[in-house]
């Protein structure tokens, strides 16, 4: 899915309700010293519309982005991967999807065929 920008009208509208100043620290915005922010990141659903743009300095877009937008993002995906069952595979020998199986007097043997593994193997 691509990303969703503002429209020409919501930025304009957006630009004029901050009145040249940051809507997070209010600090003055010079010419083109500003970026239209998705306060509900698209990420997550925000919707390109002027109650979900803010205009924000660029340090201010930086960190939004950086310390909340992608973190809240990348947790989302995370929670919806395990609802679905999907998961990481495991890295750990011995695990069920790994093709060793360790028995329990400490040998270890192919999963697939049941061949013991030897050192040099």
């Amino acid at each position: 899915m691509s990303r969703r920008e503002f429209s020409t009208a919501v930025k304009r509208d957006a630009a004029a309700r901050a009145n040249g100043k940051c809507e997070e620290c209010g600090a003055r915005l010079p010419y083109g010293g500003f970026h239209f922010d998705h306060v509900i990141p698209d990420g997550l659903g925000g919707e390109p519309t002027l109650d979900n743009c803010a205009v924000l300095c660029l340090p201010c877009h930086r960190a939004k982005t950086s310390k909340v937008d992608v973190p809240r993002i990348a947790k989302t995906k995370r929670n919806r991967d395990l609802a679905q069952g999907i998961r990481k595979p495991s890295r750990m020998a011995g695990a069920k999807n790994s093709p060793f199986k360790q028995k329990i007097g400490g040998g270890w043997v192919d999963r697939a065929t049941g061949e013991p593994i030897t050192k040099g193997h």
